[in-house]
């Protein structure tokens, strides 16, 4: 077999796993040309989303905080978070004729499409929705990636493709059928998994992933978004406005959070949209210049010469994260020693704007945007703990790059472009209620936090944006 071995990165990134990953809810919002995904958050952990071992525009930032977790102080931090913040959002798609739904996470870190096989005999794929590809009159078996248009002769010329990830993995075959995001349907190839781990997958609250980002398919036929962009504006149903998709976060668990698939909405943003071009192919990579405190440079994009500072949007991470000494720099400014992001701090200390210039705009996050504080009964008179959403990461075979994770996306409406190979930002309009107009369908992104213990070990119950009554999680 020349199946193509899939793997993920040394795990540093399981904090990251906000992972904004959005699916259509039983709710959706739908007008012609495009469709808004309503998010589900939740706070479960792991998320797979798989690269190319060998090529390194295949890496996914949802591997680069999976070794974080296994420490006890990041865990702990994670679940300080977990009280505000949901660590992952996702919702449904649509494969298939008639159409088969499945809970996905939409990941901009992944290029590819992977959902569990109904020829999977695992309990982890028995605990979830399986794609029947019998069932589908629009089904197409595939045998090669590297050939997605070609219909596999038989069972036996089918290729296989084994993900790693770090704490489990999956075998899966290609697949071609029609893929819908919103009211947006398309022929489209994927991956059909066969077996999967009951780590990570068994317990998990989706069904599978789907891949958004830029350039890191195995082929364009595998990038489901890019496929659907092919015939924007044409005028019959099923056919995008424009070729672009944008995600929207509430600040708190209960809020809304969507994603919307051809189109964007003005009503979400504070301002109109700053563009700023892709600076590299594969992931939502962009340049920018310097970031700052307060509008104060702190200089610290300088080293890097014309290359300047390397950002990322990626919807699978959970934190903002940078190279170990710039992050350490940062958090020297900020007058957090050691490197450590959670610390005690005064109950009255307050902390500057973090901005970060690209081109000629300052986007700025206020200090509630990237720092979390709460009052622990072990915090002496006049302290309390305080977390920065930030975390080193090491290398991912592209340079230096700050990820900026869903802290940065909570504070900033996102829009991605798909054919101009741009990226819209504008600070988001948060505590509004939103329609969708003509020229947009909406779907909504659910938002979860599981029941189960706190840092401080005290139980809280389930919470979410779905309107369903809270529940304690066994």
């Amino acid at each position: 077999k020349r199946g193509l071995i899939m793997a993920m990165m040394s795990p540093t990134k399981l904090l990251l796993f906000a992972c904004l990953s959005a699916g259509l809810s039983a709710s959706r919002l739908r007008t012609a040309g495009s469709a808004t995904v309503r998010l589900h958050a939740t706070r479960t952990a792991y998320v797979p989303v798989p690269h190319a071992a060998s090529d390194s525009r295949h890496v996914s930032l949802l591997s680069l905080d999976q070794v974080a977790a296994q420490h006890l102080m990041l865990q702990q931090m994670r679940a300080q978070s977990q009280q505000l913040h949901a660590l992952q959002y996702y919702g449904t798609v649509q494969v298939g004729s008639p159409s088969q739904s499945f809970k996905v996470i939409f990941d901009t870190g992944s290029g590819q499409l992977m959902l569990p096989s109904a020829a999977c005999e695992s309990q982890a794929c028995k605990q979830h929705r399986v794609f029947a590809e019998k069932n589908s009159s629009t089904f197409i078996p595939i045998g090669w990636a590297d050939d997605p248009l070609v219909p596999a002769k038989d069972d036996y010329d089918r290729d296989t493709t084994v993900v790693n990830f770090a704490m489990g993995d999956a075998v899966g075959q290609y697949a071609r059928d029609r893929v819908c995001l919103g009211n947006a349907c398309a022929l489209a190839d994927f991956v059909e998994m066969t077996e999967e781990s009951d780590n990570p997958f068994k317990d998990a609250e989706w069904d599978g992933v789907l891949g958004l980002a830029q350039a890191l398919s195995d082929h364009a036929e595998f990038n489901i978004m890019g496929v659907l962009a092919r015939d924007v504006g044409k005028s019959e149903p099923g056919h995008l406005n424009k070729p672009v998709f944008a995600f929207y976060l509430g600040r708190n668990i209960e809020d809304d959070a969507e994603i919307t698939f051809g189109d964007y909405h003005e009503q979400r943003m504070e301002g109109p949209l700053h563009w700023v071009n892709v600076s590299a192919e594969g992931y939502w990579q962009f340049q920018f210049s310097d970031i700052t405190l307060d509008g104060k440079s702190i200089g610290l994009c300088k080293k890097y010469g014309e290359r300047q500072c390397q950002g990322v949007l990626d919807t699978g991470s959970s934190l903002m994260m940078g190279p170990k000494k710039d992050l350490d720099e940062l958090l020297k400014f900020l007058g957090i020693v050691n490197g450590e992001t959670q610390f005690q701090c005064n109950e009255s200390a307050k902390y500057p704007k973090l901005g970060f210039q690209i081109g000629d705009q300052l986007l700025e996050m206020d200090a509630d945007d990237y720092m979390d504080r709460a009052k622990r009964a072990e915090d002496p008179v006049g302290k309390e703990s305080c977390w920065a959403h930030m975390m080193p990461v090491g290398d991912t075979g592209r340079g230096a790059i700050f990820v900026l994770g869903m802290p940065f996306l909570r504070a900033f409406y996102t829009v991605y472009d798909l054919q101009a190979k741009r990226i819209g930002m504008a600070k988001a309009k948060h505590g509004t209620d939103f329609q969708a107009g003509s020229g947009s369908a909406e779907v909504k992104l659910v938002s979860l936090r599981p029941a189960g213990d706190d840092v401080a070990g005290k139980a809280q119950p389930r919470l979410s944006n779905d309107g369903k009554s809270l529940r304690k999680q066994e």
